[in-house]
């Protein structure tokens, strides 16, 4: 066997990247509990009361620094449990945050509140631990802690908050919240409508917001106006969610995020230039500004607006970790717009994380406007300075799902001398060579590889079984090459069943039989089903071969060498 081993919705990235800075940021807390500082004050070696402690504690700071949080975090939590110091149960709490490992912020978090019972900073932290862990009863019992020993629960709306995503937590918190013991709290009051937002209860909550804003302290009255004008834009009352939000921004007019949602709807009720004129007073941050514009741009578009999403995302500065983003939209749009050179100029300079996305796009839009032709000098001008010769095989892919081999090969020559290292082109033309039964020239590429990787077990393979298969005047060589392959991995599943199919060819079935069943069982492949299913009908076991069959066809239905074995013996599976 030859082979080796080797775009969100508009309105969703609105909603994350303007509404996502309100509602999901509604207090001042990031989306994670940000993790005690390593500063002077979080030094336990030197704040230690145990000098006999001493010597554990550089071992577990070593493994911080030098192996990691993950490492560190046993020594730390197993010194926290032996110590009375606050200072290293927070330590320990703060490496087993940065480890993701809930057990042991469970632990360690538990251990710093038997230490300090009104360390505030601790009853976060363990919360969300015990609530990962699904220990609803114990989140309950910590919070009545709280009040006992007057800690507030401010804390909550931003709890809720941040914690947005994380579905195994949410799902926990209303009936957390809503036990009698708890609902007297204002701050409670006001987490549980943020989880009422999360759940889609918002004619709940334009039933009830109102008396609740008029009690909330000035911190969270911001949050909780966001959370009822989207409350009544989702309930089909835009005006009134302007008016809320005009309203909100009288007091809280620094407000960004209020800024944000009010835009959002003056789009939505086709108020465009009043939009574009408030989001070029607004003072944002240079950052924010970008990020806004990209999900107005967006909103434009989806509007059908393409000319006044072009005039505003040419007048954003094009720097920055959002330059790739502002790119991309401005190609999408110029390209709605029918500017379609405009468009390909844009997506040309799109690199960083948006590259891949860019030069899909860009080979769509040459097919769809019947300029294939034109596809690889754009890819290759793309590559070279991208440096990436994985799009090259990428777009290579996209020609032959095209029906064009003719220009994945002519990509993939093109390509080797820019990328004279990178083998994984040559076996893609290799293989692209075999697909048009351009046999010696498949050769000639896998010969190459193998005699840059003599012992590369892939590359021996794919070699011997092309010239098993493509000059059988060849076996003795290729079944040594097999053979050689075999004995460096015996494991692999396409080396197993290239052994297989050369046993086969010499006639002894048992042993063809054998391999290509440890082959199937490894992976469950078109060609390798062809082979085995063929066989174990050799073998007059034709019920299984036709299960084998049958299996195969989901895998490919289009492998010709599939196609070629159904038709010889079970044609009749070629119509089911």
């Amino acid at each position: 066997m030859q082979r080796m081993q080797y775009a969100v919705s508009i309105k969703r990235a609105f909603i994350t990247m303007a509404f996502g800075l309100s509602v999901s940021a509604c207090s001042s807390i990031s989306n994670s509990h940000t993790a005690p500082i390593a500063d002077n004050r979080w030094a336990p070696v030197a704040k230690s009361k145990h000098a006999e402690q001493l010597e554990q504690l550089l071992s577990a700071e070593f493994a911080l620094q030098r192996q990691g949080s993950e490492s560190a975090t046993a020594l730390y939590l197993d010194l926290a449990e032996q110590s009375t110091d606050v200072e290293i149960a927070k330590r320990a709490t703060s490496t087993a945050m940065m480890s993701e490992d809930s057990q042991a912020v469970l632990k360690a978090s538990s251990r710093w509140l038997t230490l300090e019972p009104n360390a505030s900073q601790a009853y976060p932290i363990l919360m969300q631990a015990q609530l990962s862990v699904g220990a609803l009863d114990e989140a309950k019992a910590l919070l009545l802690k709280a009040k006992k020993n007057n800690i507030s629960l401010s804390f909550l709306p931003s709890f809720v908050d941040q914690n947005i995503r994380h579905d195994n937590i949410t799902t926990h918190l209303e009936s957390l919240l809503s036990g009698p013991e708890l609902t007297s709290d204002l701050f409670v009051k006001i987490a549980l409508f943020h989880v009422h937002f999360i759940n889609g209860k918002y004619q709940y909550i334009l039933d009830n917001i109102a008396p609740l804003i008029e009690l909330t302290p000035e911190t969270e009255q911001e949050g909780l106006i966001i959370i009822k004008a989207v409350s009544e834009e989702q309930s089909g009352l835009i005006d009134s969610a302007q008016e809320t939000l005009k309203q909100g921004l009288k007091a809280f007019p620094e407000s960004q995020r209020m800024m944000a949602n009010y835009l959002e709807i003056l789009i939505k009720n086709d108020q465009y230039q009043t939009a574009l004129s408030t989001f070029s007073e607004a003072q944002f941050s240079p950052y924010l500004q970008q990020q806004i514009g990209i999900a107005i741009a967006q909103l434009l578009m989806q509007k059908n607006q393409p000319e006044l999403a072009i005039k505003l995302i040419s007048e954003l500065p094009k720097h920055g970790n959002l330059r790739d983003d502002l790119l991309f939209i401005l190609a999408n749009a110029q390209h709605q717009a029918e500017h379609y050179n405009d468009a390909l100029k844009s997506l040309l300079n799109v690199f960083g994380k948006l590259s891949w996305e860019a030069s899909h796009l860009l080979v769509q839009w040459l097919y769809s406007a019947d300029q294939a032709e034109q596809v690889n000098s754009f890819i290759l001008k793309r590559a070279v300075v991208d440096v990436e010769p994985g799009h090259i095989n990428g777009v290579a892919d996209l020609h032959l799902h095209n029906q064009r081999p003719d220009l994945a090969i002519d990509l993939l020559t093109r390509a080797l001398p820019i990328f004279p290292e990178a083998d994984g082109l040559r076996y893609k033309r290799a293989i692209t060579y075999d697909m048009q039964q351009q046999w010696p020239l498949a050769l000639q590429d896998l010969t190459i590889l193998y005699q840059k990787h003599p012992n590369d077990p892939s590359y021996i393979n794919a070699l011997g079984y092309t010239m098993m298969v493509r000059s059988p005047e060849q076996f003795d060589q290729a079944f040594q090459l097999i053979q050689k392959a075999y004995a460096l991995d015996s494991t692999d599943a396409a080396i197993m069943d290239s052994m297989g199919w050369a046993y086969f060819l010499q006639g002894n079935l048992e042993q063809a039989e054998t391999l290509l069943s440890q082959s199937w069982d490894v992976m469950q492949d078109a060609e390798i089903g062809a082979h085995y299913g063929e066989v174990l009908w050799q073998l007059d076991d034709q019920e299984n071969a036709i299960k084998i069959w049958q299996q195969a066809l989901k895998d490919n239905r289009k492998l010709p060498v599939l196609l070629e074995t159904l038709e010889q013996y079970a044609p009749e599976l070629l119509g089911s």
